[in-house]
């Protein structure tokens, strides 16, 4: 008797070998073996996606190599896949297979650059170097040279931004969100929010403007309300020579709000103002500082947020 072959395994086979062709980069053979499947199986699984990555990337990626990338090429292919993610819908669930593709991509491209003798901390265009490996899903890697490019710029609110990351993807939400902090206070414009790994962030940022609460959901504000919510710790200046490195940083601030204020610098005056008052023990040191009048400032500023701060302040006393 000849045994009858399964058309269902048949089926699942091709489509397979379809996706590994797509994750192996075998932009070619992927869209043969789908054509082949959409054929054969015309009541299979809709492949219009899969169709159209491998065809966005074989016009893209027509006749390039993987040897010898350089930092220009290597921007040149991060650009490349900026355009993919505005034209697929960036962002993508985990088990997607755009963030497959995502991985295999970063990741050979980490693998070449690794091996260039001309290692340099950004792309030509800016972009931290350390964004490579962390979208190749390799968190330590990406630690270690986004500390290094910090190291350097330490005023970069990206780089910050992209470390959070790092920690949050190799599970220390703690120290990510200590990073996050340190992004969204230097420039919360700067930070690549679509890349946020922190769930209670996104769902800040993703509510802003829904309440009715008296409080702005603008994103410079996003600091102050992380912290009153708990999601961010507050700071602790934890010597005398970081009590007045912060006041400056405030009283510099406030030159700027007198020559004319916009909601963004009254954002960060409020958040520098709030970390002040949280250290209230440390300001009584400081000649010059009253903290009744920071506090004033802070209920002007805002009614609603101050009333939470000072809400918390009394938890903690």
């Amino acid at each position: 008797m000849t045994e009858q072959l399964s058309l269902f395994g048949d089926e699942n086979t091709l489509f397979n070998l379809g996706i590994q062709r797509l994750l192996e980069m075998d932009f070619g053979g992927c869209l043969e073996t789908l054509e082949r499947y959409r054929k054969l199986f015309p009541w299979g699984q809709n492949v219009r996606q899969e169709t159209a990555m491998a065809e966005f990337w074989l016009t893209k990626l027509r006749g390039v190599t993987w040897t010898e990338i350089n930092p220009v090429e290597a921007e040149r292919r991060y650009r490349f896949w900026l355009e993919f993610e505005e034209a697929f819908g960036f962002p993508w669930p985990e088990e997607s297979i755009e963030r497959q593709f995502q991985v295999r991509y970063f990741g050979r491209l980490t693998d070449w650059l690794a091996t260039s003798p001309k290692q340099t901390p950004r792309l030509p265009d800016g972009t931290p170097f350390g964004l490579i490996p962390l979208l190749a899903g390799r968190p330590d890697p990406a630690i270690a040279l986004l500390q290094a490019f910090i190291a350097s710029e330490p005023e970069d609110a990206r780089a910050y931004g992209y470390l959070g990351d790092a920690y949050a993807a190799r599970g220390d939400l703690r120290t990510a969100r200590i990073c996050y902090r340190e992004a969204f206070v230097l420039e919360p414009k700067a930070v690549d929010v679509k890349r946020l790994h922190d769930p209670g962030l996104r769902e800040m940022l993703s509510e802003a403007g829904e309440d009715d609460d008296g409080e702005p959901p603008a994103i410079e504000w996003l600091p102050v309300r992380a912290q009153l919510s708990g999601i961010f710790e507050r700071r602790v200046l934890r010597n005398m020579d970081e009590v007045r490195q912060w006041l400056q940083r405030y009283l510099g601030l406030q030159k700027e709000y007198r020559r004319g204020a916009d909601e963004a610098l009254v954002a960060r005056l409020f958040y520098h103002a709030m970390v002040l008052s949280d250290n209230a023990s440390m300001l009584r040191f400081i000649k010059h500082v009253d903290l009744a009048e920071v506090r004033r400032m802070m209920k002007g500023w805002n009614p609603a947020l101050f009333a939470r701060h000072m809400r918390a302040v009394e938890r903690r006393t």
